[in-house]
This record gives structure tokens, C-alpha cells and sequence, in this order.
């Protein structure tokens, strides 16, 4: 008894490592399964709009997966012609960055030396003529940078079809998860003997779909119009590429908190990079920050059900986690897996202690 008492814990913790081993080395195919799953949700309640027109489940199926592709592929071609701009004067774009970075350089080496000559008593040196005779370094830095860039470029198509077979993987398994969605319930429900366990598993089903379903659809749908509004904003404030810009609001507002201190960090760069004042660039700022946080603390609390707000300090233990796990879309997804254990959790008795954890 004792030596079962022994070894038990340590058992434990090596299944727990090894679990956790395998959930990060098999992320090439668990990733779209979760992302498939979770799009199954957000579209099941429409695809049950679309049969009650007498459409059959493989047509509404088809409906919704090819929508999904064609708005996919719509936002991609809208951001080619951009992308493809960039990447055509990319050397003439990092040499500007490179002499916005040397002008900032001297001017902070300045300013230091300055401040050390005042205090001194002693009149600064002028540091400019001796930067003027750094041209070969600042050639170099050019010549680093864009092989840098280079390389980085060339990593991520490298990896670019596994990115695209899981993309594919994931709308292929939505397909069949949508077009057989009644059978996969059918086959759940019968896998009970008791008729009232039956109408049990039933209403849990039925439960986890609407509130599951609605918590995405509805942060999707405020997601979007806060990308719309951050587009149109960057538009109207001259920035560069406003279509990237609403692309990355719409991803990055599905990882809270860390999502809107991301976008503020790359909108500020840009805006650094992009305008020649001070001002110009706050204004960006300043506009990307207040829509945020327009959308955090008016329009969600809002729109999204009180009973399905988490407990926030969970929600930054999964995201470290899935990020840790998973990198980005690992960040992407933690809120949205968290949301559906807490909906799963409610629907077990044992479990409902926890789920009331999770809750706000």
C-alpha cells in the first residue's frame, strides 16, 4: 500500500508531462482539429437557418465553407496589391528606416552627452561630425538589416505549405463536421441507455451549441467591426496599408489584453516609421487606442452575455499557456478553448464546481 502511495504522484506527474509533450509536438494536427471544431460552432446555428429553407445538410454545409473561403480569399487579394508594393521597394524602405534609426541614435547620444557636459560645467562635444564619418558602418547596418529580412522572409515561406495544408485540413474536417452534424448528435444520444439520460445529453448538446456558438459569433462579429473601424481610421490618418491594419485588429482582438498592447505596439512603429512629426504620430496612437478600448469596456460588456465573461485572471493563465503551447494561434484560440470547457464543465455535475471558477 505504501509503495502504490509512493509511486502514484510521480506516476501522475509523468503523464502529465507527457501529455503536455505530445499536445505541443502534434500541434501540425491538433491545431486545425481545434480550429475546425470551434468554426463548427460558430456556423452550426446557421447552417440550421439554411435547412429550415429546405436546403439538405451537404449543401449548407457547402454554402458556409465556401463563404468562409471566398471571404478568406477576398481579404488576401485586397492585401496583395499592397504587400507586393512593400515587398518591391523593400530596400529603398529599409534604407529609410536605417537613416530614421541613425537620426534618432545621434540625436539621443546628443542630448546624454549634452546633459553629461551640463552638469559637468563643461561644454558638450558635437558628436555630429564624428557620426559623418560612420558611413561604411551605416552601409553595413543597411546591408545587415535587409539580409536579415531576407532570411526572415525566406523562413516563413518555408513554411508556408504546412501552414496552407493545415488551412485546408481544418476546412475539409468543418466541412464534414457541419454536413454530418445531426448524425454526430444522433450517435452521442444513443450512445445512452436511460431515456432521460438521453433528453440529458440531448439539452447539453443543444446547450453548449447555443452558448458556445454564440460567445464566438459574437466576439467574430465585434472583432470584425472593430478591424472595419481601425481600416477606416488608419485610412483617414494616412497610414500606410489601412487594410493590413484592420486585418491585424480583427486576429489580434480575439487575444485579450495582450491582443490590444500588440496592436498599439505595431500601429506606434509604423506610425514612427511612416510620419516625419511627433504629433502625427500620437494621433495615430491615440485613435487606435480609444477605438480598443471603446470596443473592451462599451461595446462587448454590452453585447456579450454577463454568464459568459470569464475569470480574468484565468484568461491570462491559458493564453501564456497556449502560447507557450502553440505561439500565436495558440494566443488566438486559449479564450475561445477556455469559454468551451467552462460550457462543457456546466453541463457535467461533477465539474460545475469549476466551472464556476472559470466564470467572472
Amino acid at each position: 500500500m505504501s509503495e502504490t502511495l509512493v509511486t502514484s504522484p510521480a506516476l501522475t506527474t509523468i503523464c502529465v508531462i507527457l501529455t503536455l509533450g505530445a499536445v505541443h509536438y502534434s500541434k501540425q494536427f491538433l491545431l486545425p482539429v481545434v480550429l475546425a471544431i470551434l468554426l463548427f460552432f460558430v456556423f452550426v446555428p446557421l447552417q440550421r437557418r439554411l435547412l429550415r429553407f429546405g436546403i439538405n445538410g451537404h449543401a449548407a454545409a457547402f454554402v458556409l465553407v465556401f463563404g468562409l473561403l471566398v471571404g478568406i480569399a477576398s481579404i488576401f487579394f485586397l492585401l496583395s496589391g499592397p504587400v507586393m508594393e512593400v515587398a518591391n521597394n523593400l530596400p529603398d524602405i529599409i534604407t529609410d528606416i536605417t537613416i530614421r534609426l541613425e537620426r534618432a541614435r545621434d540625436a539621443l547620444l546628443s542630448a546624454a552627452e549634452g546633459i553629461r557636459g551640463a552638469s559637468s560645467g563643461n561644454e558638450a562635444p558635437d558628436f555630429r561630425l564624428a557620426f559623418s564619418q560612420d558611413e561604411d558602418d551605416s552601409e553595413m547596418l543597411e546591408d545587415d538589416m535587409l539580409l536579415n529580412t531576407a532570411s526572415g522572409a525566406l523562413i516563413y515561406l518555408s513554411e508556408a505549405p504546412a501552414i496552407v495544408a493545415q488551412f485546408f485540413f481544418a476546412v475539409i474536417l468543418l466541412f464534414f463536421l457541419l454536413s454530418s452534424s445531426d448524425r454526430i448528435y444522433l450517435k452521442v444520444i444513443q450512445s445512452f441507455d436511460a431515456f432521460q439520460d438521453k433528453r440529458t445529453a440531448f439539452a447539453a448538446l443543444r446547450e453548449v451549441e447555443q452558448k458556445l456558438g454564440g460567445y464566438l459569433g459574437t466576439v467574430t462579429l465585434i472583432n470584425a467591426g472593430l478591424g472595419v473601424s481601425v481600416g477606416l481610421t488608419m485610412w483617414a490618418l494616412g497610414m500606410p496599408v489601412p487594410l493590413l491594419f484592420a486585418v491585424l485588429a480583427f486576429v489580434l482582438n480575439f487575444i485579450p489584453f495582450l491582443g490590444a498592447v500588440m496592436g498599439v505596439v505595431l500601429v506606434s512603429a509604423v506610425a514612427l516609421l511612416w510620419f516625419d512629426t511627433v504629433g502625427q504620430v500620437m494621433l495615430v496612437t491615440s485613435a487606435f487606442i480609444f477605438l480598443t478600448a471603446l470596443e473592451g469596456q462599451v461595446v462587448t460588456p454590452a453585447l456579450l452575455a454577463r454568464r459568459l465573461r470569464m475569470n480574468t485572471a484565468l484568461v491570462v493563465i491559458s493564453i501564456a499557456f497556449w502560447a507557450w503551447m502553440w505561439s500565436f494561434m495558440g494566443m488566438v484560440i486559449a479564450v475561445p478553448m477556455l469559454v468551451a470547457l467552462r460550457v462543457v464543465a456546466e453541463q457535467i455535475p461533477k465539474w460545475r464546481k469549476f466551472a464556476n471558477l472559470l466564470s467572472a
